[in-house]
């Protein structure tokens, strides 16, 4: 991963804190990740679950966008 993307990703996350649902979230609905939530950064994408009761945010996986990437 480029080192530009590295930091933009670690930004991401940093926001995420505040409010994890903010920008460019959306559920999956299908594939390995359904019923997770994805974050666009990029050509990238953060794939989390919320743990409301925790009030935290569980990474999946950080994934490069491809036509196979949520199968």
């Amino acid at each position: 991963m480029p080192k530009d993307r590295r930091r933009q990703i670690a930004q991401a996350i940093e926001e995420m804190e505040i409010d994890p649902t903010s920008s460019d979230v959306r559920p999956i609905k299908s594939g390995r990740f359904k019923g997770a939530l994805r974050k666009r950064v990029g050509s990238y994408r953060i794939v989390f679950a919320l743990d409301r009761e925790n009030k935290a945010v569980n990474v999946a996986a950080i994934i490069f966008r491809t036509g196979k990437t949520y199968r």
